[in-house]
């Protein structure tokens, strides 16, 4: 997919309950995916899509832009093709303990690892992630039915959506 890049511009795979959109988002002046999806103002995030149509009388295909709204709290999963971050920020580096875990999202199983500021309980962190997207790395993203996984070097699963979450072996 060719679309402009430009800085503080993100191209993205949204993965919605009944397919997936690709969409290029304006990161707002955050300086991460994650801090736009838990930040965004309101229940909608703005993007463009990429739209293919036939010329009428041609074999040629138009490309053009076209508008998108989501809901936020649709939004199962969001896996970043190109980030083109505003301003990288050190001052959000912090030393972080790295956890494998498996997370139960509607048909999905995502395993990977997040990595917490310190150790907490289960059901805490849960349940401070109900309203935002939580950031997975090396991730591995099975679908029901579909034999071979999917799999990223990182991930945002929305919160609200996970239905189970337990350590991974």
């Amino acid at each position: 997919m060719s679309l402009e890049v430009k800085a503080g511009l993100a191209i993205v795979d949204l993965y919605l309950a009944r397919g997936r959109l690709r969409a290029a988002l304006n990161l707002q002046g955050f300086s991460r995916l994650s801090d736009l999806f838990n930040n965004a103002p309101g229940d909608f995030l703005g993007a463009t899509i990429r739209m293919a149509s036939a010329v009428v009388g041609h074999s040629d295909v138009a490309f053009e832009r076209r508008e998108l709204v989501v809901r936020l709290s649709e939004v199962r999963l969001v896996r970043p093709i190109e980030e083109h971050p505003t301003v990288p920020s050190a001052a959000a580096w912090r030393e972080r303990l790295p956890v494998r875990v498996l997370l139960e999202v509607d048909d999905w199983q995502i395993t990977g690892d997040i990595f917490l500021v310190d150790r907490i309980r289960w059901l805490d962190f849960m349940t401070a992630a109900r309203n935002r997207f939580i950031s997975v790395s090396n991730a591995s993203v099975r679908f029901v039915g579909v034999a071979e996984p999917m799999d990223c070097p990182y991930l945002l699963v929305n919160g609200a959506r996970v239905s189970a979450l337990y350590e991974a072996p």
